[in-house]
């Protein structure tokens, strides 16, 4: 015969496996989904250069490939602005 203490931890047990855990966030959850989300875009830039090139994104670390017929590549949004500071490359549209 089991004790009553033994069942409780059984069903606080198969509660925990069966209700995952979503950790809290401060400030407004739906902002910071909405924030993620957009870190995750990606913007088309176009490469002004000749000559084949790969660069690292300084943010994400992605490299990116751009050549004659790769010239406009989909780029993290958070490497963007460091792309553009480079001077070969702008936004595509």
């Amino acid at each position: 015969m089991s004790c009553c203490g033994q069942g409780r931890a059984a069903l606080r047990t198969s509660q925990a496996i069966q209700t995952p855990r979503v950790p809290r966030v401060a400030g407004d959850g739906i902002a910071r989904v909405a924030g993620d989300a957009a870190l995750r875009a990606k913007v088309p830039i176009r490469y002004l250069g000749a000559v084949p090139i790969v660069v690292r994104g300084a943010v994400s670390g992605h490299a990116y490939s751009f050549a004659g017929g790769r010239a406009v590549q989909p780029v993290d949004a958070r490497d963007v602005a460091g792309l553009l500071k480079k001077g070969i490359f702008r936004r595509s549209t």
